[in-house]
């Protein structure tokens, strides 16, 4: 079973149970602190794949393919400073990785360049609500909410590839050369971010709601996928750096993407999206903070 399948089918019946629930909650009266959970997938973009062959263009970005999403997870703090506007901080895992071999284009099939990375985030954003309204039917009313978001966060990532049957970390290789090049040093693997996005909440007990939610994340890195620069010299690499080195380097036709060609594109930063199906309960107790109209 594919991730976007898992994360539909636990979404219904997240929905589906919570109408379930007897207890009303109206968005008027929130736990002042909140504790909250998700999981969904992520998707990469970056240099390595382009445009798909069953991509779809999204934030501008044409490589975003349903069948690539990646596995995410996280959790964090709610504080509901009023009943329209809150502060949450989050941790936040995702997987992600990318081929050339599945690019539209065949120019980058011949490249043939892949990475995969483990990112671990973490986040602090403000959070308001746009709209509430409620839902009636036969049994109950339920109460909803879109919300929007924006914020700062810093993770840590760690580009590997295959190399036979092996797994190798690609920073120590220094593929483009980094430290070799005058001016160059090898990229460090922490980085910015800056996640915006929106979602839909469902109110539900007295003090918990169920949510799904999509954050797009701009970051201040272009080596997520451990690819940004020109081709260094496949000879000074491998007298330099080792045969490991030059042949992650050059794993594609050495004749269409020789030394100095174009191995990524510097001007465009990576990013990447998640999408989240989560839950929210209050911290400490059922106790709740009841805002009056604030």
């Amino acid at each position: 079973m594919g991730p976007l399948r898992t994360i539909v089918i636990v979404g219904v019946l997240l929905v589906t149970g919570s109408f379930s629930s007897y207890a009303q909650y109206s968005f008027y009266n929130k736990p002042r602190f909140e504790k909250w959970i998700y999981a969904g997938g992520g998707h990469f973009f970056g240099d390595i794949g382009g445009k798909q062959t069953n991509g779809i263009t999204i934030a501008g970005n044409e490589g975003f393919d349903l069948t690539n999403l990646g596995l995410a997870a996280g959790t964090g703090i709610r504080f509901n400073a009023k009943r329209w506007f809150a502060v949450r901080t989050g941790l936040g895992y995702s997987r992600f990785s990318q081929s050339d071999a599945g690019a539209f284009r065949r120019s980058q099939q011949l490249r043939n360049l892949s990475f995969q990375t483990d990112v671990f985030e973490a986040s602090a954003m403000a959070e308001f609500r746009v709209a509430n309204f409620g839902i009636k039917t036969k049994k109950r009313k339920s109460f909803w909410e879109y919300y929007v978001f924006g914020g700062v966060g810093a993770f840590y990532y760690n580009p590997k590839a295959h190399y036979g049957d092996k797994l190798v970390a690609l920073r120590p290789l220094t593929t483009e050369g980094q430290g070799l090049k005058p001016g160059t040093k090898k990229y460090s693997v922490v980085a910015g971010s800056f996640p915006v996005g929106g979602g839909l909440r469902l109110g539900t007990g007295f003090n918990s709601s169920f949510f799904v939610e999509v954050s797009y994340h701009i970051t201040t890195t272009d080596y997520i996928d451990d690819v940004s620069g020109s081709y260094y010299s496949y000879n000074e690499l491998l007298f330099r750096r080792g045969e490991v080195s030059a042949d992650m380097s050059y794993r594609g036709d050495s004749e269409i993407y020789p030394q100095g060609r174009t191995r990524g594109n510097p001007y465009n930063k990576d990013s990447f999206v998640v999408f989240k199906l989560g839950y929210s309960t209050s911290l400490k107790s059922r106790k709740l903070t009841r805002f009056h109209g604030r």
